[in-house]
């Protein structure tokens, strides 16, 4: 026959399952949130592409975080264009090879190649998502993160939201300034070391990327 249970045991009892349920709220509210640029905001539902979007193009200032002197491309991207083409465009800018997982952290959760990363939490889909969903409006910013352990990470900004212009293809690039650092080269912090010692940053040239983009590039209809 069981002995009936103490008060202490029963307290005890008790109070576990009620931290056991604190913790389970805890953790729940805690799926309610993401982080964008190392800010924590709640998750928003991913909206609709507005109505307008296969015909405008966003301009977006894409920074290097952390770069100094500072790294970054004004870039002209189709508002409807999925991010893993933006994935592409970026890679194109920075001159990047691809070489390793990324990720974009936006306010609508993370987004990324689904299965490619075994040790961390799955990604969005980054293929269901365009760039105008994650960030419909001017101002608004999500961040692409390249390499998980070099940890490069791009502030993208939403200038302008625009009409797509007649017989321009996108995307393409407006300006920018500096070179990025070169695959696996330890960080920013390496990185702007390399930089210093050097003496001078090498000049950018828009142009340039603009023709490298051509093979992603079309022309949207206006």
């Amino acid at each position: 026959m069981t002995e009936p249970m103490s008060a202490r045991e029963m307290l005890a009892l008790l109070m576990k399952a009620g931290q056991e349920a604190s913790m389970a709220a805890i953790e729940a509210e805690l799926a309610n949130y993401t982080y964008v640029g190392g800010k924590r905001v709640r998750i928003q539902p991913l909206p609709e592409l507005q109505a307008d979007g296969a015909r405008t193009v966003h301009r977006v200032k894409v920074a290097l975080y952390g770069s100094r002197p500072p790294v970054w491309r004004r870039l002209d991207i189709p508002s409807a264009m999925p991010l893993d083409k933006v994935h592409e465009v970026l890679q194109v800018a920075f001159d990047w090879y691809d070489l390793h997982l990324h990720s974009f952290e936006t306010p609508s959760g993370r987004f990324g190649s689904p299965g490619r990363d075994e040790w961390g939490e799955p990604d969005l889909d980054e293929t269901t998502a365009a760039l105008g969903q994650v960030a419909g409006a001017e101002k608004a910013k999500v961040v692409y993160v390249y390499d998980f352990g070099d940890d490069w990470r791009h502030d993208i900004v939403v200038e302008k939201i625009l009409p797509a212009t007649q017989s321009v293809a996108y995307p393409r690039c407006i300006t920018g300034r500096g070179q990025a650092p070169a695959e696996d080269s330890g960080g920013i912090w390496a990185a702007n070391e390399a930089t210093e010692e050097a003496g001078s940053a090498e000049p950018f040239d828009p142009d340039e990327v603009t023709e490298a983009l051509a093979a992603l590039a079309t022309v949207l209809v206006t």
